[in-house]
């Protein structure tokens, strides 16, 4: 059961405590329990019985493997295939059977290991050399048991990486497979293919993720960019060129393909023919894969996008708050700087790529030289407010301009909100230590006008989150199929500049109960829904909220745990609430106006009444053309008519 919740139902390589371990389907006694030798907790730093965290992780080949010793206690070669197929760490201790491949009985040696080349971390493959710690130089690097030298910042590559374990564990199995010596895929019988699709913006880390996978799947990488291939002769000979000069386990990565494959791109059909020319010759050929790169699956050419030779097809979602913090630590690795606030810095830039993070860094550098100093939050922030989100081509939300601050009382719904959304996006660690998932989605439902709109917006402030407010009717659409692709976009927006929150009023319109309407769209938009929301958990921080005065309307699936599963009542406000909203109101009031005598004359009256309330009474003002701008008590009372509410 563990190993199926971590995805490994098989088995694979997690990290234990601070080492790594390959660990594989067995009896144990407990469900959450894993069995581990006396040596592997040794090298682990665990004790039996005690708890540990187990995370599954995907491992690069080590290029080189350093064990501690002037020299080795065994031939290179020998040492190097008994550790075949095992994972190391910077620490280990690990076990050489000297027996290994004879039939001769040996006892095994130990040994310890000192460094692992070019991560503190890696998978012992045909690719890598074993040798002794006299064999390195002294100016050689041994990498750091946590990758890098301490102090050191992340590389660039490294915070595109952040987020994308499962697209590189994916990358690299299907890369491992196709580039496989003993040529697998024929070997097993299975059908010819030439690789995968690769979908995603400009600057998301695509190169990065191909590199990444190839290292892990032992195979070297071919890039080839096509952004200045105009002619189809140039396209006809960089590929075959590619695919002839492949020697061994290679991966051939061809990058913004649709600058040649797309619909409007010139030569498109003698692009499409060479493209699937290219297809067939890759899978053809032993040990060769193709990776495709493109913005969107939409700009290939039709007989590419549904090649059989290209069953595979994975997105990049672009850089979420995790991934931009660490491109901005990246960035600023070597720039003089004083005290940055990186949190900041990824929050207020929403729509930035990789490649944006990297200009707004070169545009605050040209400013901290201008001026001879040292880059600061405020002149990163600067550098970011000048720089064009490459990624802002759709909507990227809104930033509400106010906080609870402006919401009248209301302590009770603001400290709930904060709970459900503040603090997974703020301190994520706090649900971690609990052993809990923070809830995803919230249902605000009451009486019309009061305040769910605006604490919903007033939480966006405060939680620093792009803001996508939807009424329930905006959505649906005649045409069969466009109401679900406006449900697909609208959360794909919200992802790419998360943390974010989307607002969804009149949700009963939106997603009532399935069956009780002739209407087959709101049905599909239900299922739509109920896809992406689920998704939302594996998806970074996108917070669903949802706004009725029919809660009985709804979907009840889409009310269950997992979804909307927290609900909060706004009912009419009490007197307290009323006179909340009247202390902080802009409208000038006149020294007759009593405030807590007009909150107790309007009960039953809620916010939104309140605020017209208080409108109608100022427009009065300004229809008198009164010199003195201030509402009266008498100008009150005329507007408290129009509520049929008395004045006692």
């Amino acid at each position: 059961m563990l190993l199926s919740a971590m995805g490994l139902p098989g088995g694979g390589i997690v990290r234990v405590g601070r080492t790594h371990v390959l660990i594989r389907p067995g009896e144990v006694t407990e469900s959450n329990a894993l069995m581990l030798g006396d040596r592997t907790m040794t090298n682990a730093g665990v004790k039996s019985g005690e708890t540990v965290e187990a995370k599954r992780v995907l491992l690069p080949q080590a290029q080189r493997v350093v064990l501690a010793g002037d020299e080795l206690p065994l031939e290179p070669r020998h040492v190097a295939r008994a550790l075949q197929g095992i994972p190391v760490t910077v620490g280990d201790l690990v076990s050489i059977d000297p027996s290994y491949g004879t039939a001769d009985a040996g006892q095994p040696i130990e040994v310890s290991v000192v460094g692992v080349i070019p991560a503190a971390a890696g998978t012992v493959g045909s690719g890598t050399t074993v040798g002794s710690e006299g064999d390195i130089p002294p100016s050689s690097p041994i990498s750091h048991p946590e990758g890098r030298p301490t102090g050191e910042p992340p590389t660039t590559a490294d915070a595109l990486l952040t987020g994308l374990e499962t697209e590189l564990e994916t990358l690299a199995g299907w890369l491992a497979l196709l580039t496989s010596p003993g040529n697998l895929p024929s070997t097993w019988g299975l059908p010819a293919v030439a690789g995968i699709v690769l979908e995603g913006p400009s600057g998301v880390g695509k190169s990065e993720l191909v590199s990444a996978a190839a290292e892990a799947a032992g195979a070297t990488v071919n890039e080839i960019s096509l952004e200045l291939v105009f002619k189809p002769e140039k396209l006809l000979d960089l590929v075959e060129k590619g695919v002839k000069g492949a020697t061994g386990p290679t991966v051939i990565f061809l990058d913004r393909l649709d600058a040649v494959a797309g619909d409007e791109g010139m030569f498109r059909n003698q692009m499409g023919a060479i493209l699937r020319w290219f297809l067939d010759a890759v899978a053809e050929k032993p040990g060769l894969a193709c990776v495709l790169g493109v913005s969107s699956l939409e700009a290939l050419d039709d007989g590419v996008a549904t090649s059989p030779l290209l069953p595979r097809k994975l997105s990049i979602p672009p850089p979420d708050l995790q991934r931009r913090r660490l491109l901005f630590e990246a960035a600023l690795g070597k720039v003089p700087s004083d005290d940055i606030n990186f949190d900041v810095l990824a929050a207020k830039s929403a729509g930035f790529s990789g490649a944006d993070v990297i200009a707004a860094i070169v545009h605050a550098s040209a400013m901290v030289v201008r001026g001879g100093g040292r880059a600061t939050t405020d002149i990163l922030l600067a550098a970011i407010e000048g720089t064009t989100p490459s990624l802002g081509a759709v909507s990227l939300g809104e930033m509400p301009s106010y906080g609870f601050e402006r919401v009248a009382n209301l302590d009770d719904v603001k400290q709930r909100l904060t709970e459900a959304v503040i603090w997974p996006i703020q301190n994520p660690e706090r649900f971690e230590s609990m052993g809990i998932e923070p809830p995803r989605g919230i249902l605000l439902h009451g009486p019309p006008g009061t305040g769910k709109t605006y604490v919903t917006r007033a939480l966006a402030h405060e939680a620093g989150a792009a803001f996508f407010s939807v009424k329930g009717a905006e959505l649906l659409d005649k045409f069969v199929g466009e109401s679900e692709r406006g449900v697909r976009e609208l959360f794909g927006r919200a992802r790419s500049v998360a943390p974010s929150i989307i607002f969804f009023d009149e949700f009963d319109a939106l997603a009532p109960v399935r069956g009780n309407s002739n209407n087959s769209v709101t049905d599909s938009v239900v299922a739509a829904l109920l896809t992406e929301i689920d998704g939302v958990s594996d998806r970074g921080d996108v917070v669903v909220i949802g706004a009725t005065n029919r809660k009985d309307l709804i979907d009840p699936a889409l009310l269950r745990g997992g979804r909307l599963e927290t609900h909060i009542l706004l009912g009419l406000p009490p007197k307290a609430s009323r006179m909340a909203l009247l202390e902080i109101t802009d409208v000038p009031f006149a020294g007759d106006v009593d405030l807590d005598r007009l909150a107790e004359v309007t009960e039953g009256l809620s916010f939104a009444d309140l605020t017209s309330l208080l409108r109608e009474a100022a427009l009065n003002v300004l229809r008198t053309g009164r010199e003195e701008l201030e509402v009266t008590w008498s100008d009150l009372e005329q507007a408290l008519g129009r509520f049929n509410t008395e004045v006692v």
